[in-house]
């Protein structure tokens, strides 16, 4: 069996608790965190000495990108497999270790929020085959969806994450507050939303794209803009629209 330590109880600290705490394969030995807080629905050991880690297989630092390179040097210490989670960080970020490499959720994640660690792809990254494989054993034991991915595929992931996910709930935020303004509950966009991304399990972006700018549909755009009061709204509405028109090869 496994011995895995966590060392950090935000939002994928916490998550990664509680799913390898259920998993008949990996024993979490403890969780590291400044206040020494337990993490809520994960009963295990809680530590606020870095000195003072248990012996384990593998420790998982879930710290922001930012804090990865101060926290790691405080972590010479350790004998086991140290491991990142972060996408846009590179494997080589923990080379001064002797074993080390990546765990990646392929997910935005919220320690408020309820998360099925199943459905959750994961990249998986080592330095070496060995490395690799007890990576590959931690990530399958709580998703059944799990990738090698080197650290360039890593970063275009991400980049791509951002697109797909940061990039459209920013949308759904105008969205939002434009039928706010006109007192229109937002919940009526909420099926168009779903059916969109249910038609992705089926077909490409590019054939579920739709709209204005697809059909070149000038005299609605211009509308469009003309009504829209807001300028940061209405400069991401012509910059998107612009965009999709050069991507079909049509201009405004």
């Amino acid at each position: 069996m496994i011995k895995v330590s966590i060392l950090g109880s935000g939002n994928i600290g916490t998550h990664l608790c509680r799913a390898l705490l259920k998993s008949e394969s990996i024993l979490l030995l403890e969780n590291y965190n400044r206040k020494g807080i337990p993490i809520e629905n994960c009963p295990v050991s809680v530590t606020s000495n870095l000195s003072a880690l248990q012996k384990a297989d593998v420790y998982i630092v879930t710290f922001s990108d930012q804090a990865l390179v101060e926290i790691s040097k405080t972590l010479q210490h350790l004998d086991g497999i140290i491991v990142h989670t972060s996408g846009a960080t590179p494997l080589e970020t923990l080379s001064s270790f002797d074993q080390y490499g990546v765990i990646y959720p392929i997910q935005s994640i919220r320690k408020e929020l309820p998360i099925d660690f199943k459905n959750v792809p994961i990249g998986v990254e080592g330095n070496m085959p060995t490395v690799t494989n007890t990576l590959k054993i931690v990530a399958k034991s709580i998703s059944d969806h799990v990738e090698l991915l080197d650290s360039q595929q890593r970063l275009q992931l991400h980049i791509a994450a951002v697109f797909a996910n940061n990039f459209s709930n920013f949308m759904y935020i105008q969205a939002a507050q434009i039928c706010k303004k006109s007192r229109i509950d937002f919940k009526l966009m909420l099926p168009l939303i779903t059916d969109t991304i249910e038609k992705l399990n089926i077909a490409t972006p590019e054939d579920v794209q739709t709209g204005p700018a697809v059909r070149n549909d000038l005299l609605t755009i211009e509308k469009h803009l003309s009504h829209i009061e807001n300028e940061q709204q209405k400069e991401l509405y012509s910059i998107l629209t612009k965009a999709i028109q050069n991507h079909n090869g049509k201009k405004l």
